[in-house]
């Protein structure tokens, strides 16, 4: 499945057995959009969102997909059977929505996505996370933080699923404008990728209907077999890399890594105030 590396699909059943602990109470009820790899990496990939068929013990949820222009069934990886089974159809890469079935509108996770635009990298987007934790400590926010399995970093928040997708993207906006003020050499908002390069882009369009993310622990397409894999806050402060966190590495990290709270039931209005901004209006 990586020729240059010689990692066989055996190697990736058995990659997703070993984090299936702690992977499959992160993306619980989430419908999944699969990367899916018949020949292997590199090579022709396609991305699958409805599957018509698949075994009767796996779990599917509807949602109308207007590019299809047809409810597509989405699967939801519940449990140890189905990841192994996704692995089996070659799904190398396992990205997640932000919301949870049935409410797929309703978002209950909020995405800040640290991107760095070359010549930027992952230190860079290390410096900047940790000041992204530090406000949302601040902000009272419990969070996530993993390795996007590339140069970024991803934070998830969970929130009680009442914002709509304006608002959401608002509190992420706002939150990267205060980072582009406090260091403008570094981090940039800007929808112009000509004013990024250099910088790391606060992607706060990631929260979107129907956007998906890396879940934690899947394996990313790429040389390696890198992960997106979960980081604590002393991990930003350590020089580590992205490529640490690989199909080989990962099962001996994973007793590093504490378990991580989903429950939807933290509310954003704290943290506009902390902004200086309402949730709603200008």
């Amino acid at each position: 499945m990586w020729k240059k590396e010689g990692i066989t699909k055996s190697d990736i059943i058995q990659y997703y057995l070993s984090v299936a602990p702690r992977m499959i109470p992160l993306v619980r009820d989430r419908p999944l959009m699969l990367n899916r790899y018949p020949h292997g990496v590199p090579g022709k990939s396609f991305v699958q969102k409805d599957w018509p068929h698949h075994p009767d013990w796996v779990k599917t949820a509807p949602v109308r997909s207007e590019s299809l222009n047809k409810t597509a069934r989405h699967i939801v990886c519940n449990d140890q059977a189905t990841l192994v089974w996704l692995a089996n159809m070659a799904c190398i890469e396992i990205n997640q929505f932000l919301a949870s079935a049935p409410h797929v509108e309703s978002h209950d996770m909020v995405l800040v996505d640290l991107d760095p635009h070359p010549p930027a990298g992952f230190e860079d987007s290390l410096e900047i996370a940790e000041a992204v934790h530090a406000a949302l400590n601040q902000m009272k926010l419990r969070h996530m933080i993993k390795s996007s399995g590339a140069d970024g970093i991803h934070f998830l928040v969970p929130i009680i699923p009442r914002y709509s997708i304006e608002i959401i993207r608002r509190f992420v906006l706002l939150l990267g404008v205060l980072l582009e003020r406090l260091a403008p050499k570094m981090v940039s908002t800007s929808r112009n990728k000509a004013e990024r390069a250099g910088k790391v882009y606060i992607d706060y369009f990631q929260n979107g209907l129907q956007k998906t993310i890396a879940a934690p622990f899947s394996l990313r397409p790429e040389p390696g077999a890198p992960v997106s894999f979960p980081l604590t806050p002393k991990d930003l402060k350590k020089s580590i890399h992205a490529e640490d966190f690989s199909l080989k590495t990962v099962p001996g990290l994973l007793k590093k890594i504490p378990e991580f709270d989903t429950s939807p039931d933290q509310d954003l209005e704290y943290a506009f105030r902390e902004l200086g901004a309402k949730p709603q209006g200008a």
